[in-house]
């Protein structure tokens, strides 16, 4: 009897989809971004790492990752190296909120806006554009990065000695080098602040195995596999708070109204504690009007300390 010798399956390969990614640092003016392309099968890992590279950050914190219908992922949340970018930012219009340093909680909008396939002799990840340096590692948040901008403008003061020690006198806001960051992403480990391999590079060991992605025409959605609304969510903490209100629905006109309401109170009775302790300190040492105003400019202007000065709980 002849045997049928047996036919081994044959299997196409997937050609790799790449993730065009909006990266924007939220509560700064003019804005800091970065447009960045990376393989769609990227673990959050090396999402977190790429990131990290392009604005310019030092990778020397805690870090979390969240999107809509999706447990967080990051330093304490979630395994960042089990769960892909497509998993969580299957097509385009999809957001993120990602943190970075709880302390100084660096903030950023994560945007997809396209979803397309590998172009030729083209090296990912890369980024594409950009705007502005990234804020100085250890500044105080948004906060501490605007104190740091007015006493770098002054160029006086024990502040401004204390950034020359510091080495901040030089720092330029408005600088952005693509093709070093694009040089930091490339696979020269002499470039590269990541062991090879990078982050970026690793497998996503997954179970079960997900469906391949299916390339697309440049610009056009993949037919992702998405997250339901019913998939399990972790317990967050502050930080995980922050990068899901970021992807939220927005709120209806009536609790946007209330939310504007209770943050003006907030603020009416901060400037009234405010105004009590500028009487007091008034008071005591005998300070002016234009002394106080210098002391807390910023959080209220001159008029502001007048009317302060004369209100009476």
């Amino acid at each position: 009897m002849e045997t049928v010798p047996e036919q081994s399956a044959t299997v196409t390969p997937v050609e790799p989809t790449v993730h065009q990614l909006k990266v924007t640092l939220q509560e700064i003016s003019p804005p800091i971004w970065r447009r960045i392309h990376l393989y769609s099968h990227t673990p959050l890992s090396g999402l977190h790492a790429v990131i990290q590279v392009a604005m310019g950050w030092d990778d020397s914190h805690l870090w979390e990752l969240a999107a809509r219908y999706e447990r967080n992922y990051g330093s304490q949340a979630g395994n960042p190296d089990a769960v892909t970018v497509a998993d969580v930012l299957p097509e385009v219009g999809r957001g993120a909120g990602y943190v970075y340093d709880f302390g100084d909680h660096w903030v950023h909008g994560i945007t997809v806006e396209k979803i397309h396939r590998p172009a030729k002799n083209t090296h990912y990840p890369r980024c594409s554009a950009g705007n502005r340096a990234c804020p100085p590692e250890d500044c105080g948040g948004p906060e501490g990065y605007y104190n740091l901008l007015r006493v770098k403008r002054h160029r006086k003061g024990w502040k401004y000695q204390q950034l020359r020690e510091w080495g901040l006198h030089k720092y330029d806001p408005a600088a952005f080098d693509r093709d070093e960051v694009n040089r930091q992403l490339s696979d020269d480990p002499k470039a590269c602040r990541y062991h090879l391999p990078a982050p970026w590079q690793r497998e996503v060991v997954v179970s079960p195995p997900r469906r391949p992605l299916t390339p697309a025409d440049t610009g056009q959605v993949v037919d992702h596999q998405q997250s339901g609304p019913h998939d399990e969510l972790q317990e967050s903490e502050s930080a995980a708070e922050v990068v899901n209100a970021l992807t939220t629905d927005l709120p209806s006109v009536a609790e946007a109204a209330d939310a504007v309401l209770d943050a003006l109170d907030k603020v009416d009775e901060a400037r009234a504690l405010l105004g009590a302790a500028l009487r007091a300190e008034q008071k005591a040492s005998g300070a002016t009007a234009n002394q106080l105003a210098e002391r807390v400019r910023g959080a209220m202007s001159r008029p502001l300390v007048l009317k302060a000065l004369k209100d009476r709980d």
